[in-house]
């Protein structure tokens, strides 16, 4: 049924979380079929063209089921952002509640949920179906940019894990690169012109250059995060503001719901030990539907000759983030005849597969904590926890409280199930997240309190200062020596 009879306003915004392998498929279909309405995927790597068995997209059946919105709509080498996916998200969402539909959105990446749910971009809001990389000034062939590592111990950046910098470790390059001054006058179209040459720049020139335009960003980002580096200074050269000075204002609002009262989430979650079993079983179920083969073929046509011209594999980027590329990569490099002979890398890339699926789920699960239940600065919406973990009882305790839950919201009767409760500790809120940490004893960057005190108890740490303290035990212990002789 259409619910013309309900302002559109009224109308609920059902969002669907949870981890991969939980059921969110499964659920937005039967919904979508219950309430006779339309499913928007909100999962950045589905929304490309080819590998529907390693997404895990809906299948055929399944999308003839109902209608679906932003499933293999790019190819594969095109670049789609958070801001490109709210765009089109918000116009499905508005064309759905006039006419009288309920919008399902379902999908594992949360940062394109919170960019519809709460206000938190700094684009403004757009219809248009360009995507925003072509209409950046900073568009550029993505096979031929520079280093993109966004890790703060990457083997290429300009600031390395010894703290020196590329531009000590190679000065035969600085005739090549435009020379950065730092000067109160900056010059724009200087600065547009050293940015759309990004490749010829270190991420320490592009460092000192977002310092001169603005501290307060430079200070929050690690100096080896070139894309959000180069992010803040294209706000810059297109607004004429400092992009920290865009966030603080936008801090102020971001916590409001877009959408108050008619906003509702179903999070679906399965006990820990049977979920790890489930998703181990879920990757032998695409094993079985053509996992490698699918791999394979897609490498052979996106990614083997980038390989050949000698430009590393790039897991950072587009759908090449997939689970499955980075964790098959040495496997998919191999010859036909030789992958006959290396049963046991194909037997290592699987266990890897397996081992990075139930890690991501685990980082999905924490991300729902974190930005919509734990976030100290933002409106909670009502979310319903609903226990996928006994498959049997999934009518009962699944599909039939979530249309409970959508149908108490669309009537205005009362709801028999409690929604969560934020659970934001009042210490969380003197965390500060942007801080710039540096460690002495590993000669590392850290942004924010909270990775800065996970460091100092780290393993790692730990085996640097004890190395640390050993070397000046034995040079203490050598000079001491060496003072007796003397005497």
């Amino acid at each position: 049924m259409a619910l013309r009879s309900v302002m559109a306003s009224k109308i609920p915004m059902v969002i669907i979380l949870g981890a991969t392998g939980t059921g969110k498929t499964k659920l937005s279909v039967e919904l979508a079929q219950k309430f006779q309405t339309e499913i928007i995927s909100a999962d950045s790597m589905q929304v490309y063209k080819g590998l529907d068995v390693v997404t895990a997209k809906a299948t055929t059946a399944e999308r003839a089921l109902a209608p679906h919105h932003l499933l293999d709509i790019l190819e594969p080498h095109q670049n789609f952002t958070v801001v490109d996916f709210r765009n089109r998200a918000l116009k499905i969402i508005q064309e759905l509640t006039e006419k009288g539909k309920i919008p399902i959105i379902v999908g594992g990446t949360n940062y394109y949920m919170e960019s519809i749910v709460y206000n938190i971009l700094v684009e403004e809001e757009s219809n248009s179906e360009e995507l925003l990389w072509n209409r950046s000034t900073r568009k550029r062939d993505i096979d031929d940019a520079g280093p993109s590592s966004d890790e703060p111990n990457a083997k290429n950046p300009a600031i390395d894990t010894n703290n020196q910098t590329s531009s000590e470790s190679n000065k035969d390059d600085s005739k090549t690169k435009p020379q950065i001054e730092i000067t109160d006058d900056i010059d724009k179209e200087k600065v547009k012109y050293e940015v759309d040459n990004e490749k010829l720049l270190t991420n320490e020139d592009i460092h000192l250059r977002l310092m001169s335009i603005d501290p307060v960003m430079a200070e929050r980002l690690h100096p080896n995060n070139r894309r959000k580096m180069l992010r803040s200074i294209e706000v810059w050269l297109k607004t004429g503001r400092r992009h920290s000075e865009i966030l603080e204002e936008q801090k102020q609002r971001e916590g409001c719901l877009r959408r108050p009262g008619a906003t509702v989430v179903l999070w679906l979650k399965c006990e820990q030990k049977v979920h790890d079993e489930r998703l181990d079983k879920r990757v032998d179920a695409m094993l079985e539907q053509g996992l490698i083969e699918e791999l394979l073929n897609f490498h052979e046509r996106h990614n083997k000759q980038r390989l050949k011209d000698g430009k590393p594999p790039d897991y950072t980027r587009g759908i090449f983030q997939t689970l499955g590329f980075k964790e098959f990569h040495d496997y998919l490099m191999l010859s036909e005849d030789e992958r006959q002979g290396r049963p046991d890398l194909l037997q290592q890339s699987i266990v890897n597969m397996k081992m990075g699926t139930r890690r991501y789920a685990r980082r999905q699960n924490k991300m729902v904590k974190g930005r919509f239940l734990e976030h100290p600065n933002r409106e909670v919406p009502p979310i319903y926890e609903l226990d996928t973990t006994d498959v049997s009882a999934w009518d009962t305790q699944v599909k039939e409280k979530a249309i409970h839950v959508i149908e108490s919201y669309l009537h205005g009767t009362p709801c028999q199930y409690e929604p969560l409760t934020s659970e934001t500790k009042e210490a969380k809120k003197d965390i500060n997240p942007f801080s710039n940490n540096y460690c002495e004893v590993c000669k590392r960057v850290l942004i924010g309190d909270k990775e800065y005190g996970i460091h100092m108890k780290s393993n790692k740490h730990m085996k640097v200062l004890k190395k640390r303290k050993l070397e000046e035990k034995k040079k203490l212990e050598s000079k001491t020596d060496s003072d007796n002789v003397n005497v």
